[in-house]
């Protein structure tokens, strides 16, 4: 592995709080690989068994539902240092709900989950601590699954999109932020129309609730007939 891409691995949730040389050993007994995918290569598709997890080098991987008549709905876009399929070998038949594939050139470092799951591979302590921080990790999830499901629960998509925003500006500490999605890709996310979103946004900004750039917002102070309001 480059010493460019160890020091992604590095900064992964897997090996917070570990030192650098039992991350680097750790990296040489997992019995690791990399593997390079070019823009649209598919990782994996709904149905597949996943046995093996990784961690995102370089790029970015779209994680969606296909759908009958082509289309897809976007559950989330993973970016470096992402842990890629986590969440599956983590379950007991290891089945994909989803599929994944490289929105753009990507490289991820790959293990067997064996290898954390059961001891023998890495070393004794180092392992304890990856089991620790995959079960941060699935916990980290869980709960950004309830806040999507909450917002898709949402009466309209004027709440919807006023739900997301509140979670990404909780997240980042400001009312300004930057989202890692364009108007299709959030029309997508929020199980939207694109003309109903681009309809949407345009007249709360006329209502002085929100601004926005392309993929940058600023949010006004809400308050709960905002939120109410048809």
């Amino acid at each position: 592995m480059y010493q460019e891409d160890m020091e992604i691995v590095y900064n992964n949730i897997l090996f917070k709080g570990l030192e650098e040389d039992i991350v680097k050993e750790v990296c040489e007994k997992a019995e690791g690989y990399e593997k390079e995918f070019s823009r649209g290569q598919m990782l994996f598709q709904e149905g597949d068994l996943i046995k093996q997890m990784g961690i995102l080098i370089t790029g970015e991987v779209r994680v969606c539902r296909l759908e009958l008549d082509g289309g897809e709905k976007l559950l989330q876009k993973l970016r470096p240092t992402f842990l890629v399929g986590a969440d599956i070998v983590c379950t007991p038949s290891q089945i994909s709900p989803y599929t994944a594939y490289a929105d753009e050139r990507s490289r991820i470092w790959y293990f067997p989950y064996e290898n954390i799951k059961n001891p023998g591979k890495i070393p004794e302590e180092a392992r304890r601590h990856m089991k620790e921080r995959l079960l941060e990790f699935i916990a980290n999830e869980n709960i950004r699954k309830l806040y999507k499901v909450d917002m898709l629960s949402a009466a309209n998509g004027r709440e919807k999109i006023l739900k997301y925003l509140m979670i990404q500006c909780r997240k980042a500490g400001s009312r300004q932020i930057q989202i890692p999605y364009n108007r299709e890709e959030l029309a997508s996310y929020l199980c939207m129309n694109r003309t109903v979103l681009s309809h949407t946004l345009s007249q709360m900004e006329k209502e002085g609730i929100l601004s926005f750039k392309k993929n940058r917002f600023w949010l006004k102070d809400l308050d709960s007939e905002n939120m109410e309001r048809k």
